[in-house]
């Protein structure tokens, strides 16, 4: 059984029959020519359906997710005026991003657990290990919504920039739950700007290319059951941009 809204009320619906969305698409193709309703009712029906359908494959004609942080990534990095320098990533171990800086940066990963090389063990909740003004490009991607104290994340980031530098921050605003190994949090724009409130924004926003991108896992134990769209449904990413004052 799975939890669905309709009409205002929470209800439950049997979601291993058919799912809302299939429902939906089932009768409007019964609105086709053979459904006996008027020619005019068919063509709705098929736009309807259609745009259904485009809103649910949109994604895929997207560049894939991690090509759309790096190429914003780098961006930013150019509208900050920064050309060569330090570069840490939290939390990298999966992607790192070391290589799309080039040869004028040098690039090392701030995580729980060592992966490579390039670690550096520590916690961005606290980290002394990491002098004052050490970097000139901190970022994150796909971590924040895993931190506890997101807080002290903060000021911690804004503690290792360097005077000029840009703290990039690339997180989630809608997605399902994916404790790895625990998911804490959601964020808006707003709201990464107001934990980074040390540094002045460059740039905050949402990216809505996955919206309606069906993100099911496809283990057979999955702890997110069914929603009333067929799957979670409201993939919206957010991210911000900060730059540390210069000294005085």
């Amino acid at each position: 059984m799975g939890a669905a809204w309709q009409g205002g009320v929470h209800t439950f619906v049997d979601m291993s029959v058919s799912t809302p969305v299939e429902r939906i698409k089932n009768g409007l193709r019964r609105r086709g020519p053979g459904g006996g309703l008027r020619a005019a009712g068919s063509t709705a029906a098929e736009q309807q359906l259609a745009q259904l359908t485009a809103l649910e494959r949109g994604w895929r004609g997207a560049p894939v997710r991690d090509e759309r942080i790096n190429d914003h990534l780098l961006a930013l990095v150019r509208r900050a005026g920064i050309t060569s320098g330090a570069v840490l990533e939290i939390g990298g171990r999966q992607h790192p991003r070391g290589r799309i800086f080039g040869s004028a940066f040098s690039y090392v990963n701030l995580d729980l657990e060592h992966s490579d090389d390039t670690t550096i063990i520590g916690d961005i909740t606290n980290c002394p290990e990491i002098a004052d003004g050490s970097y000139d490009v901190v970022l994150s991607v796909d971590v924040f919504e895993h931190i506890d104290r997101p807080w002290l994340a903060a000021a911690e980031i804004a503690r290792i920039l360097k005077p000029g530098g840009l703290a990039y921050t690339s997180t989630l605003f809608s997605w399902r739950y994916h404790p790895c190994p625990i998911d804490f949090w959601r964020y808006t724009p707003d709201a990464l700007e107001f934990l980074f409130g040390d540094l002045v924004t460059l740039e905050k926003g949402f990216d809505l290319t996955e919206r309606r991108r069906d993100v099911r896992k496809k283990a057979k134990a999955d702890p997110m059951p069914l929603d009333a769209m067929g799957g979670w449904r409201e993939n919206v990413r957010v991210h911000h941009a900060g730059l540390k004052r210069p000294s005085a």
